[in-house]
C-alpha cells in the first residue's frame, strides 16, 4: 500500500514542479504574440514588471509615481501590428501610462488599501525595480506569484514601508 502511493505522488509533485516553472518567463524576450495571448492580469503584471525594471538600479526615494491600471489597449493593437517584436522593445519606446498614480514608497497600509487589481501591479513593479543589472535571470519573472503572501507579510506592521517590509520576498 505505502508503494502504490509512493508511485502516485511521485509524478504529483514533478507535475506540480514543472507547472511552476512553467509559469517564469524572461519578461526582456516575451514577444508581443506572446503578451497578446496572456489574459489581461498576466498583461499588467507583465506591464508592471517591466515598468519597475526599466527605473533598476536608481534608488526608490529617486522614483516619482508609478501607474497602475494601465491602458494597455494601445500597447496590445501595438503589438498586433508586429508580433513577432518582443515587448520590452515595445515599452521602451512608449510606456502606456495609468489611470492612478501610486507612490512606490508606500506603507504597508497604503498597499493594504489598494484594490485586488492594483496590488499585484505595485509588487510586479518593484520586482522588477529590485532586479540587478548584468544578472543572468533579471528579467525572470513568475507571472502566478500568490499575493495573499506579501499582504501577509504586511499586515502585521501597517506603518511600515511596503519596499522595506517585502524586498526579500521578491
Amino acid at each position: 500500500m505505502k508503494r502504490h502511493a509512493l508511485w502516485l505522488a511521485v509524478p504529483a509533485l514533478l507535475l506540480a514542479g514543472s507547472a511552476a516553472h512553467a509559469a517564469k518567463k524572461d519578461a526582456t524576450k516575451v514577444t508581443c504574440e506572446e503578451f497578446a495571448a496572456q489574459s489581461p492580469e498576466g498583461q499588467a503584471r507583465l506591464t508592471a514588471f517591466l515598468d519597475g525594471y526599466s527605473k533598476r538600479g536608481k534608488k526608490i526615494e529617486d522614483i516619482g509615481t508609478i501607474d497602475v491600471q494601465r491602458q494597455l489597449d494601445v500597447l496590445v493593437v501595438s503589438c498586433t501590428k508586429d508580433p513577432k517584436a518582443t515587448l520590452w522593445d515595445k515599452i521602451k519606446a512608449h510606456m502606456p501610462g495609468g489611470k492612478k498614480k501610486v507612490d512606490p514608497k508606500m506603507t504597508c497600509e497604503q498597499f493594504l488599501a489598494l484594490g485586488s487589481s492594483e496590488q499585484p501591479e505595485v509588487a510586479y513593479w518593484l520586482d522588477g525595480f529590485s532586479r540587478k543589472e548584468n544578472v543572468a535571470a533579471a528579467g525572470e519573472v513568475d507571472l502566478e506569484r500568490d499575493m495573499a503572501v506579501l499582504v501577509q507579510e504586511c499586515k502585521p506592521a501597517p506603518k511600515e514601508s511596503l519596499w522595506k517590509r517585502i524586498k526579500a520576498k521578491l
